[in-house]
């Protein structure tokens, strides 16, 4: 069970786990967890970079992020601003604390599988902490300064912060930077120069059919002198809705698998794969109508391979 978290793997290793917490219980439960779209309620695996973290959403703070709190298991820990749920409130065989004083904005990008729903009683109090905690659920005690309680709300801190600040798959403005006009400005041979890359590449660059590193944008921006945050969001920027569907939990999986076989990070594969797909729409639909993103990304995983991206998308 490598692809759930460590808290829930001791769980797993444990006689008193439920079946409903396994993988197999997963799917029996939700069918595909890792297809299902967010909701209020879930209690799902964030990660990003080394960092793997079980939270409870509890709505949307915008088109791409959620309001979630962290829950821990293992250890639980507690402290006066979190909710303690017995068993009987979960499906896990032990209590668990969601640390609804640590409620973060999370991009969507972050979350993986679902793992439990919980009753709305529970997120509303998370969202409002109340007097009165819900059934079979108390208030949290205070956590004593340097005690294990404290150690554990800074390492959820600490573990908030970088997934909150997991990059967005960037998106593409009117107002940024016209790509092909300055490079007619300044002459493609130049851009082949400064990048230090072969003529069809640099046209890929200038076409927007290609991404860019940080580190060619920043070429690019001395070449062009623009902000390089122009260049980034005009050679690397996908559609709106393109950028919101790559987020979504349902590609995690692939996105990772891939960025694993490639050794890169993961939100340069699915920019990569996003370029892409977004160069495919274009031609199918000739830059008119919306195209159904979700449909064109399935069905250029269905045409294409690791490899296909092995040497840039």
């Amino acid at each position: 069970m490598t692809d759930l978290p460590e808290s829930l793997r001791v769980l797993a290793g444990s006689l008193r786990v439920p079946p409903a917490l396994t993988t197999d219980g997963l799917r029996q439960r939700f069918g595909d967890p890792d297809g299902i779209d967010p909701v209020a309620g879930q209690v799902r695996r964030a990660q990003w970079a080394e960092v793997s973290l079980l939270v409870l959403l509890l709505g949307p703070a915008d088109e791409r992020h959620w309001r979630a709190v962290p829950v821990s298991v293992d250890p639980t820990g507690q402290d006066e601003d979190s909710l303690v749920l017995g068993p009987q409130r979960t499906t896990f065989p032990v209590d668990v604390t969601a640390w609804a004083g640590l409620a973060a904005r999370l991009p969507t990008g972050v979350l993986s599988r679902v793992v439990d729903i919980w009753d709305a009683d529970v997120t509303t109090w998370c969202a409002s902490p109340g007097s009165s905690p819900p059934p079979d659920t108390r208030r949290g005690l205070s956590a004593v300064p340097y005690g294990p309680d404290a150690e554990v709300r800074a390492d959820l801190q600490d573990m908030l912060q970088t997934l909150a600040e997991a990059p967005l798959v960037p998106v593409r403005t009117t107002a940024a930077l016209d790509v092909a006009a300055a490079a007619a400005r300044v002459g493609l041979p130049a851009v082949v120069s400064a990048l230090g890359v072969p003529l069809p590449t640099a046209v890929k660059i200038v076409k927007g059919k290609a991404t860019v590193t940080e580190e060619q944008a920043a070429i690019l921006a001395r070449l062009f002198g623009s902000p390089l945050g122009d260049v980034l969001t005009s050679v690397n920027g996908l559609p709106a809705e393109l950028a919101v569907e790559l987020e979504q939990p349902r590609w995690r999986t692939v996105w990772r698998s891939w960025a694993a076989q490639l050794r890169r990070a993961e939100d340069t594969v699915r920019l990569q794969i996003g370029t892409s797909v977004s160069a495919l729409g274009y031609r199918q639909t000739g830059g008119t109508g919306a195209p159904d993103w979700t449909s064109r990304i399935d069905h250029w995983l269905a045409d294409h391979d690791v490899e296909d991206v092995s040497g840039g998308a």
